[in-house]
């Protein structure tokens, strides 16, 4: 059997297709190799060829939005057989290696073959249904290059091995192994075609043999490190927190961009941060980054969770007191050992899921949220209303003593906070600089506080654009998301005082004891209606669980009932979770994995 013929048979595809059939599909097989950033079609092309990606990653986008291309994956066979272009374009997200067949054999060998019409068929039509986002976590091939001079990469990658499922789910490749496996000179510079050819066929094999494999590079130049930045579905960049940010060699000698999701890894002790993260990111282009304690376990599990699309994130929503209900969320988060990795919010979700970035228990945030807005009043610093009822001094004093000096990047879990640009209408996410200056800003409810004023524009509560972030959150590719919203669709109606004719002044009427809404909740309701009622929906849809707390009706701005609040989010985030816990952790698919795999 050629070589060709067994990566054929080898695939879901054809496994189960007649050797004849295989074989002479092989006949008319031509292996290409594509490097990174090459493009394969683009929309409005005629297709002159069929293509199997064998190994590799692709990434097919039509109308801004983008899906990933596994390895199995056919690309052409629709539109031949359509007879239509591409209506999609098709980039190399890493180096890969795919078989194409000439459009002009694929009726006829069709007509001769009808088993392999029909496999194509199905085929088709299950890609279709199972293309999955741009967004979804890439797992496949992990690439750690050391940014820094002595960093101990490939201690890591033994780490992440193990906690990867070790060996046969997961192996590490060094140089060392490829030299050892295929000559001294397999990785030579000047390499003919016949010894290219000879190490993706030996990487090929590696990928379809472990689920995940761990590509070290023992420095951040040289022929290696820049393979395994070629091949890396995820891209980590090793660097000793105290080390000045620094060009790696590796990147600059890639004859393209880096297309991959490139993130930093940031060796320190346990507690301590780098001066340098932002600088670091900047220079990478990396998207995000991790700290890590070599090799203290937590630290390395929750990174092996997060690469690989098993993490947790936490995304709260705003909703002024109400958002009381997501500390419930927490202490059952707490019982029922969830750890978040990752968590942002807007408003109220963005100060309590701060206090978790920082190491706040359930218990402990209770305490800081009593003090804060029950036991005495930070927001009665009362001005003339030009252009807010208070000045906001005192809370955002209150909230720089909370919070210190801390930056959001010095955080040991990844956090963000969300504010809305006046200005410009959009949202803004704050990955960098003072937590309580941003998390301030982001509960600046328009009309209540002032907005604050940042490089000439000004931003507020990030409610008025997404009160309930979890594009941010699934941006980052970390692993299930919950989201937890205190908002509702139609918070304000007051049934009890129906009327047949509109009255102007019934809520100058109000009663004594009366629930109608007030001035700030008014203000508040019309900042994030848009948020609440537009938007809403796909921010659901994007979260795993989302959890509409039951607490609407509660004022937006009864503090005092803070201890109702948490409790009635405890019971209600218990009630949901626990059954699904598991599946959020990833521990059952990870179970039916290694039983799949006996």
């Amino acid at each position: 059997m050629s070589e060709t013929q067994a990566r054929l048979a080898s695939l879901p595809l054809f496994a189960d297709l007649p050797g004849a059939a295989v074989a002479a599909l092989a006949d008319l097989a031509e292996p290409v190799s594509l490097p990174v950033g090459e493009v394969l079609c683009q929309a409005g092309d005629t297709p002159r060829w069929w293509f199997v990606l064998l190994n590799g990653r692709l990434q097919k986008t039509v109308a801004d939005t983008s899906t990933l291309i596994d390895p199995g994956a056919l690309i052409g066979a629709s539109e031949l057989l359509g007879h239509h272009p591409f209506a999609q374009d098709i980039l190399v997200l890493r180096d890969s290696v795919l078989l194409r067949f000439p459009a002009e054999a694929l009726e006829p060998f069709l007509l001769d073959h009808p088993p392999v019409l029909l496999a194509l068929s199905r085929h088709l039509l299950r890609q279709q249904a199972t293309s999955r986002p741009d967004h979804a976590a890439r797992q496949g091939t992990l690439a750690l290059v050391p940014a820094s001079p002595g960093v101990p990469a490939a201690t890591l990658g033994e780490e992440l091995v193990g906690r990867l499922g070790g060996w046969p789910r997961a192996r590490m490749v060094t140089e060392a192994h490829v030299r050892a496996d295929l000559g001294l000179n397999s990785l030579a510079a000047d390499s003919d075609s016949d010894s290219e050819q000879r190490l993706e066929t030996y990487l090929h094999r590696l990928e379809a043999a472990h689920p995940h494999l761990v590509y070290v590079a023992d420095q951040g130049q040289g022929v290696w490190a820049e393979r395994c930045l070629r091949h890396g579905d995820r891209v980590l960049m090793l660097v000793e927190a105290g080390a000045e940010p620094r060009p790696v060699p590796a990147l600059a000698r890639l004859p393209g961009p880096l297309l991959a999701p490139l993130e930093l890894v940031l060796l320190c002790a346990r507690g301590d941060s780098s001066t340098h993260t932002r600088a670091w990111r900047e220079q990478l282009k990396a998207r995000s980054h991790y700290y890590v304690q070599p090799w203290y376990g937590p630290d390395l599990d929750a990174l092996a969770r997060q690469i690989t699309g098993r993490g947790l994130g936490l995304v709260l929503g705003g909703g002024g007191a109400r958002g009381f209900a997501h500390i419930g969320l927490i202490r059952a988060l707490e019982q029922l050992q969830m750890p978040v990795d990752v968590m942002g919010g807007t408003s109220m979700g963005a100060f309590v899921s701060a206090l978790l970035a920082c190491g706040f228990s359930a218990v402990e945030m209770m305490q800081v949220a009593k003090d804060t807005f029950v036991s005495r009043n930070y927001l009665n610093d009362y001005t003339l209303p030009r252009v807010s009822l208070i000045r906001g001094r005192k809370f955002h004093q209150r909230l720089q003593s909370v919070f210190g000096e801390r930056t959001i990047e010095s955080l040991w879990r990844s956090y963000f906070c969300v504010s809305s640009n006046l200005s410009s209408g959009e949202a803004v996410v704050h990955e960098f600089g003072s937590l309580a200056t941003w998390v301030g800003t982001s509960m600046c409810v328009p009309g209540v506080a002032p907005p604050v004023l940042f490089e000439g524009e000004l931003l507020c509560d990030g409610g008025v654009v997404d009160n309930l972030p979890t594009d941010v959150m699934q941006a980052m590719e970390r692993g299930a998301i919950i989201a937890s919203s205190v908002s509702a669709q139609s918070d304000i109606a007051l049934e009890e005082m129906k009327s047949s004719l509109p009255d102007p002044g019934a809520l100058l009427r109000r009663q004594r004891g009366a629930s109608w809404p007030g001035f700030g909740e008014i203000l508040l309701r019309t900042a994030t209606l848009n948020s609440d009622t537009v938007v809403y929906p796909a921010s659901v849809a994007r979260s795993d669980v989302c959890l509409h707390m039951p607490v609407t009706d509660v004022n937006m701005f009864d503090w005092k009932a803070l201890d109702m609040l948490v409790e009635r989010g405890y019971q209600h985030a218990l009630q949901v979770l626990e059954p699904l816990r598991d599946e959020l952790l990833g521990e059952s698919r990870e179970k039916r994995l290694i039983i799949e795999n006996g």
